[in-house]
Order: C-alpha cells, then structure tokens, then sequence
C-alpha cells in the first residue's frame, strides 16, 4: 500500500478552496466579518496555523482585507484579476487622479442624456447622503451617488471602467472620506444634481472638478 504524506501546504490549499466557496455562495457576503481565528479553525476542521495561512492567502488575492484591531473582513465574493489587485495596491492619489478624468466626461455627458429615471435615482442617492449619520454610511451613499451620475451617462464601457475602480474607492474611502469632512464641499454634490437635472453639462462638469478636484488637492498636500 503506497501511503502519500499529507502535507501542511495541502490543508492550506484546501482550506482556502473552502473559505473562497463559501464566500462566493454568500455565507459571508462583501463588508461582512470572519469569524475569529479560533471560530474559523473550528468551522474549516484545521489547525488555527492553517486558517491563518488560509485567510492571508485571500487577503494577498485580494478577496479579503485585514483591518487592524478589528478583524478581517471581506472585500470581494469573487478572486481579483491582475487588474483588480493592481488597483488594491494602488496609491491614494492615483486612483482619484483617474477618478478626476471619468467623472468630469460623466458628469457632462449626465447631464445631455440622463433620463427621467435617472434623476430620480440621482436624487434618492443625494438625499441618502445627506442623511448619513455615520462614516461607514456615508462612504456608501457617496460611492453610490458618484456610481449614479456614471450610469447616468450611458456609456457602458465608462460605467464598467467606474466598476472596476469600485473596490480600489472603498478601500481607500475611509482615509479619504476623513479628509474631505474638513471643509468638505457638500454643496458641490448637491450643484451636480442640479447642473444634471437641468441638462447643464459646462455646469455638471465644473461641480464634478469642484467635488473631485477638491479631494485630489487634499491628497497632494498631505
């Protein structure tokens, strides 16, 4: 009887396998939080090295991010392209430097092509972040009106390039968010909306580099 040694690597492999399985069914959907080292361990059937080992080789694949003195949680239901990691890795600034290039030629093009629906999605995201009462939720409802006026557009492949940079937004949200509360210039959201509803493009794209711009001058300083 030949006998193959069960090596550690192999749990590892198998015990990520399983941990991406179940992220991608659902059990832990983006933004919810691992169980505990321990919790996991019990769950996987393996060693709390091999969990560990497991859930690093997700956060390296970017499908899960460690957020220090709070656990790890999960950033993706499906393993990143090179594309996707790349932009994980990318620096603040470099990110809102393209953000500025998208969002300037949505905003004008919103404002010629939106549709009834439209400024009616446009509005329910404004007022949504208007009413935000903390960070976690204003990050949310800044990315979903940003993402809103990018659909408003009607362009798919803009709106698939503003897709892409979703992941890389949200991890650096936090950071950046922090940032504009110091004199954030809520009013330009609020011109944008407006300059859109009205079917004013020069307008729509001088509040977008207003909002935008703001933020990347911040960046630059600091």
């Amino acid at each position: 009887m030949t006998v193959r040694a069960v090596h550690r690597t192999s749990l590892v492999d198998a015990a990520t396998t399983e941990l991406r399985r179940l992220i991608g069914e659902g059990e832990w959907p983006v933004g919810a939080k691992l169980p505990n080292e321990i919790e996991l361990s019990r769950l996987l059937g393996v060693g709390r090295s091999t969990a560990r080992e497991a859930v690093r080789a997700l956060i390296s694949a970017g499908q899960l991010y460690s957020q220090q003195g709070s656990g790890t949680y999960v950033a993706s239901a499906t393993p990143l392209s090179d594309l996707d990691r790349r932009l994980r890795r990318a620096e603040v600034i470099d990110v809102y430097e393209v953000r500025v290039a998208l969002e300037v030629e949505a905003g004008g093009l919103a404002a010629t092509r939106r549709t009834a629906a439209d400024l009616k999605a446009l509005r329910t995201a404004l007022a949504a972040r208007d009413r935000a009462g903390s960070l976690p939720e204003l990050l949310d409802a800044d990315i979903a009106l940003h993402r809103a006026v990018v659909a408003a557009a009607h362009n798919p492949v803009l709106l698939d390039v503003f897709d892409s940079f979703l992941d890389a937004m949200r991890a650096v949200a936090t950071s950046v968010t922090t940032l504009d509360t110091e004199g954030d210039p809520n009013h330009a959201h609020h011109d944008l909306v407006a300059a859109i509803e009205a079917g004013d493009p020069d307008a729509a794209v001088q509040a977008t580099r207003r909002n935008v711009e703001h933020t990347l001058a911040r960046l630059r300083r600091s």
